[in-house]
């Protein structure tokens, strides 16, 4: 029991709050094994662990305003070291991701993601399409970049802090991720004072390390009481299948079903979360055959 206990307590989570004045909302997360996991799972160097992570920090931040299995998607794609950074988050607590190194980067880039692009897509209850934004990439470092999207393009004043800490080995040991956002009727010189506290915070981790809970941060950073709306478990978890694929599989047709078998392509891999996938002689005999079917 007490084992069950402290798994439970020292559970990635994360707490979102509200200003009992209303202006501001603000979510904090400590995400440790997510992150560690995702780095794990797709064998990641420590620059594209990194830009995971906060990737995979920043999505679940976002998501944690949304409702039930509605999701959030960021995906960055740029010239620098990092091509292309995807995150995908739903509120319930699911987050996956992956990271891509750029085979051709340019020389002068600047940032791990140097020049490009960050869309995010929202997918929510009620609306027949998601709901997208795409602006320019402004300094490809991923906090920077997501606290300009929603500030400019959502209009909604918002800051992020991203914070992840290595071992000597580059492996992950602590992970924490901090979004405020101004309400309607925030006053300037309360968003900026906001915004030094911010300045001035020191890193996350060593709040973490020093034995701060998230509840703890939110309460330091935020200009006037809160009130606690909620504490939720994150995991890193693809919903991916072997079904999933075989569905995929099926729009290819007969001939690139055939010729896969052929040539000895049976492993299938998720590219969100890396998990492998064998199809057998009965999987492309089954495949086969629902390929047939609608011919006779």
């Amino acid at each position: 029991m007490d084992e069950m206990k402290k798994r439970w307590t020292e559970r990635d989570r994360v707490t979102k709050c509200i200003t009992k004045d209303g202006m501001f909302r603000a979510a904090c997360i400590h995400n440790v094994t997510c992150v560690r996991t995702a780095q794990e799972r797709h064998a990641l160097e420590p620059l594209r662990a990194l830009m995971l992570a906060r990737g995979l920090t920043s999505a679940s931040l976002m998501a944690s305003f949304l409702k039930g299995e509605e999701r959030i998607a960021i995906d960055m794609t740029g010239d620098g070291p990092v091509r292309r950074v995807f995150t995908e988050a739903l509120q319930v607590g699911e987050v996956r991701g992956f990271a891509v190194l750029n085979s051709e980067p340019d020389p002068e880039a600047k940032s791990p993601l140097g020049n490009g692009l960050l869309k995010v897509q929202r997918v929510l209850y009620g609306k027949h399409e998601p709901i997208t934004g795409i602006v320019e990439l402004r300094r490809g470092d991923v906090t920077s970049d997501l606290s300009y999207y929603l500030t400019q393009s959502e209009q909604i004043p918002s800051t992020f802090v991203l914070d992840v800490e290595f071992d000597d080995k580059d492996i992950i040991t602590q992970s924490a991720g901090l979004l405020i956002q101004a309400m309607p009727g925030a006053r300037p010189e309360d968003i900026f004072r906001v915004y030094d506290t911010i300045d001035y915070l020191g890193r996350l981790t060593q709040f973490i390390n020093d034995g701060y809970s998230a509840e703890d941060i939110l309460r330091q950073v935020l200009p006037s009481e809160v009130e606690i709306m909620g504490t939720s478990p994150v995991d890193f978890f693809c919903r991916c299948s072997m079904d999933k694929f075989k569905g995929m599989l099926l729009t290819l047709g007969y001939e690139e079903i055939a010729g896969m078998e052929r040539e000895g392509h049976t492993e299938l891999v998720c590219q969100y979360c890396n998990n492998r996938y064998h199809l057998t002689e009965a999987d492309f005999a089954e495949l086969k055959m629902q390929l047939l079917v609608p011919r006779n």
